[in-house]
């Protein structure tokens, strides 16, 4: 066995795999950015390795950086995790080179399964069932949209080397061929350096299923059963479960042959997944093979009892699997849900920054798995709540990697059990500093469809669209309720010292520019403050019946709170309840910045930014354009004097691994460009200025 092992990777993985090499007795090694010099998985390996820069081209993409941190600290092997170098077959093929063992498939799997136009081919010959298409690269995208008329709409315009909802587009029409082929292959090449683009059908109404698989280098292939993976966002996983709700054990055991029998057909050694789209009378297609360990993995682990991490190390040391076909369990149930660093309520674009509050939920599982059966919680025989996560409190959520803070796992005897532990998992769990997609997890948890398994790949897309609609209160208005509670320390039915404080305590916050001002028309004490949706005018109000009186503009609120008891804490938690619906808050004011936990939603607000954006004026016929997050512009397509069109893309950016466009919203003169190409720009800053032609 390995007596030292390099990870080459970051992250909540980096410590997954930590994990089991301690349990092991294996010693680690990490390496890491220059943005992640304070990392969590730096501080949990025996070792650590700088490799250069932030910008993971220049450092975690590097392979000879990674090689010579191997060598130098005597590590005898390399775990990929996800991501990053963990499907390079050149990467594989040149630690074995090296003399390094890959833990991980042989190059030549890699290799195959990969490239998903070979893949496909490969699929065709080991009788799996394939999705009809065209599996050579399209090179134009009057060509794509030929094929896709052939093929008939809906398609789906994959890029070969595509994975993680990256190079991904799904085409209705000849526009959105011609446009989707052309945003596919760019971000392919940018995020793969790879820009092959193949189209096949797209199955109505898809469910993704996956089945994990397990080689040795004896020959040996087990399937650890499904994970259902149809909860997504822009074809990025959101909730994972195991095993499937939806698919019978004849359709399981037929999926799980095929997946051997693919894995076979390559020689697969390590952890795979075979993932297949399945139609809603449960015919099953190959989608494509994932050579390396999946995120969702703790599932499989809980419903299994097995160590995956563990037993990737024991086959890359040339040990044969523990278990046959036979020895394979299925107990309980097992949900798994990201927790991103993302506003729901802003399209899930990333957040970033520093985490001031981050508290997770009591685990009862832990990684490493080997003690995941017979942990009571809840009062179960066995189940419990897993935290597998790469951060920690006071650390930063940085542009340049993905937005992930945690993964919480719920395991329960039941479906309904794992549903109701991983939705207390969600309730416990707190994170302040950056936005979060906790509120938007647990409206899926409670949505009667997810309950019933009436979901599918297009669920979050079309029916739960409206999930954007405003909360009970505007965004601002919530966090200044927040903070007037939290930072004024005093009961908010005390009749002015309370507003004292609190406005102190905004004043503090360099507010004063932020055009909060006090008025004396209403009772007690008015605020108006100018934001992203607007200006309001919030009245607080005299005491009824119990409750104080929020006005906001016309709606009035009623907010019953009980008193403050002084306790010496920075951020304690408040109770309220607004218009009869229980509200947990508590918040902070840092120099510029608020942040503000509500119980189910996370607010970060860049008060400068929001007061530049409410001080803009202008005579009205110039809109200016500016960054919707923080991020990098990848290229600016226009330049001063330029006329466009609305609509028209202005600069792409990318942050997090996301590509998004900046488009012009008016027909106009582009009268200012305030970016550049590789440009490292903030959320809010301004772009562009465009003057708009009048009709």
């Amino acid at each position: 066995m390995f007596k030292k092992i390099l990870i080459a990777n970051r992250g909540e993985i980096a410590c997954r795999v930590i994990a089991t090499a301690r349990k092991m007795g294996i010693a680690t090694v990490a390496v890491y950015s220059e943005a992640d010099k304070e990392a969590r998985h730096v501080q949990l390996a025996d070792e650590a390795v700088l490799l250069g820069p932030a910008p993971s081209r220049e450092s975690y993409l590097v392979a000879d950086k990674i090689i010579a941190a191997a060598k130098q600290t005597g590590a005898e092997a390399i775990h990929p995790g996800y991501g990053f170098l963990s499907e390079n077959e050149e990467f594989a093929a040149r630690c074995e080179k090296e003399g390094i063992a890959f833990i991980g498939p042989k190059a030549h799997s890699i290799a195959a399964m990969g490239d998903k136009i070979a893949s496909k081919k490969l699929a065709n010959e080991a009788k799996v069932n394939t999705i009809p298409g065209y599996n050579d690269a399209i090179e134009t995208p009057e060509k794509a949209v030929e094929i896709a008329k052939g093929i008939g709409y809906p398609v789906m315009i994959k890029a070969s080397a595509g994975g993680g909802g990256k190079g991904l587009r799904v085409a209705f029409n000849d526009k959105e061929a011609f446009e989707g082929f052309s945003s596919c292959r760019n971000e392919a090449r940018n995020s793969f350096g790879d820009d092959r683009v193949f189209i096949e059908k797209y199955v109505l109404e898809p469910r993704h299923i996956e089945i994990q698989i397990l080689g040795d280098s004896h020959g040996n292939v087990v399937y650890l059963n499904e994970r259902e993976c149809s909860i997504q966002r822009r074809h990025q996983k959101v909730i994972e479960e195991a095993p499937s709700p939806f698919i019978s054990d004849a359709t399981r055991k037929a999926m799980g042959e095929q997946a051997v029998a693919l894995a076979k057909a390559v020689k697969y050694q390590s952890a795979g997944t075979v993932e297949f789209v399945v139609g809603k009378d449960q015919d099953f297609y190959f989608l494509e093979m994932n050579t390396r360990l999946q995120v969702e993995h703790p599932v499989t682990e809980c419903i299994t009892g097995l160590d995956l991490v563990e037993l990737m190390i024991r086959v890359a040391a040339g040990e044969k699997l523990p278990i046959t076909q036979a020895d394979v369990k299925r107990e309980g149930w097992a949900i798994e849900c990201r927790i991103n660093a993302e506003d729901p309520f802003r399209n899930f674009l990333p957040s970033t920054g520093r985490l001031v509050k981050y508290q997770p939920p009591a685990a009862a599982l832990v990684q490493g798995v080997e003690t995941l059966q017979g942990v009571a919680y809840a009062g179960e025989a066995f189940g419990g709540v897993r935290v597998d996560t790469g951060v920690y409190e006071g650390g930063e959520i940085s542009i340049h990697y993905d937005p992930m803070i945690a993964k919480l796992i719920a395991h329960g005897q039941t479906r309904e059990a794992a549903l109701q532990v991983m939705r207390g998992a969600l309730a416990q769990t707190s994170v302040l500093g950056v936005t979060s997609n906790r509120e938007f997890l647990q409206a899926l948890l409670t949505d009667p469809r997810v309950r019933a398994n009436e979901v599918n790949t297009e669920f979050i897309d079309t029916r739960l669209a409206n999930h954007q609609a405003q909360p009970v209160l505007p965004a601002e208005v919530a966090a200044l309720l927040a903070v007037w509670l939290v930072q004024g320390r005093r009961p908010m039915t005390d009749p002015g010292r309370s507003h004292v404080d609190a406005l102190g305590a905004w004043q503090d916050a360099g507010l004063t520019g932020w055009r909060l001002r006090r008025a004396d028309t209403l009772p007690a004490i008015t605020w108006q403050a100018s934001g992203t949706a607007g200006a309001w005018r919030v009245g607080f109000g005299g005491v009824m019946n119990d409750a104080q009186q929020v006005r906001v503009d016309d709606q009035m609120f009623q907010v019953v709170v009980p008193e403050i008891d002084g306790r010496d804490s920075s951020s304690p938690w408040l109770s309220v309840n607004v218009d009869g619906r229980a509200v947990r808050l508590r918040a902070s004011v840092r120099e510029a910045h608020i942040s503000a936990d509500l119980g189910a939603r996370s607010l970060a607000l860049d008060l400068q930014a929001l007061r530049s954006r409410s001080m803009g004026g202008g005579d009205g016929t110039r809109d200016k354009m500016r960054a919707p997050m923080m991020g990098l512009i990848i290229a600016v397509h226009v330049k001063e004097g330029d006329m466009v069109q609305a609509g028209q893309r202005l600069a792409t950016m990318e942050s997090m691994k996301m590509e998004m466009t900046i488009s012009a919203p008016v027909t106009g003169r582009v009268s200012w460009v305030g970016c550049a190409d590789k440009d490292k720009v903030e959320r809010h800053q301004e772009l562009f200025r465009i003057e708009a032609v009048q009709d």
